[in-house]
């Protein structure tokens, strides 16, 4: 279950650390905190994807491109990645496999977060899920994610603006 007493790294519009706060705080008063993204890519250039779980306190239930989650307080982008990756999908991870690409500033009206993106090459096949996090995984290749997350607006999908300059980088990186 999702731990609304959870204490987030919470920063300024800077990227500057604060003191601590709890979830239900951050959230309720749209704080700037630091999460992560990871997107795992496999050797058909196929991007992992999960549907939210119907437990979660944003979102449940919509498709994601990427996992990950918020950083606690003190802890760096790649650490927290890589434990949420671990955490999230039940595989071994390390954090020599992680590829950083950029930390993204975003300011939505319900969530005010600065998040660090990661690729991670992974061609596994079984997942061992946390059920309070995830419901599903699938792969699907980087053109048709590309699509869904572009295009078809109507679908129930977390977007980001910078979903179409991740996949673009995904592309060139494992060409």
């Amino acid at each position: 279950m999702i731990n609304k007493d959870e204490l987030l790294f919470v920063v300024d519009e800077n990227n500057q650390p604060l003191a601590p706060k709890p979830r239900k705080i951050v959230h309720g008063k749209r704080m700037w905190h630091r999460t992560s993204g990871v997107w795992i890519i496999n050797s058909k250039k196929e991007i992992l994807c999960q549907r939210r779980s119907l437990k979660k306190d944003q979102n449940p239930g919509f498709w994601e491109a990427f996992f990950g989650g918020h950083l606690a307080p003190g802890e760096d982008y790649l650490d927290n990645a890589c434990s949420e990756v671990s955490e999230e999908l039940g595989i071994k991870v390390y954090k020599k496999d992680f590829k950083f690409y950029n930390v993204f500033k975003s300011n939505k009206p319900k969530h005010a977060e600065f998040q660090g993106v990661f690729a991670l090459f992974s061609n596994a096949t079984k997942f061992k899920l946390e059920e309070d996090e995830i419901d599903e995984v699938k792969w699907l290749g980087i053109d048709r994610l590309k699509r869904i997350l572009l295009y078809e607006t109507k679908s129930k999908w977390v977007r980001k603006f910078w979903d179409r300059e991740v996949l673009n980088w995904l592309k060139k990186s494992y060409e």
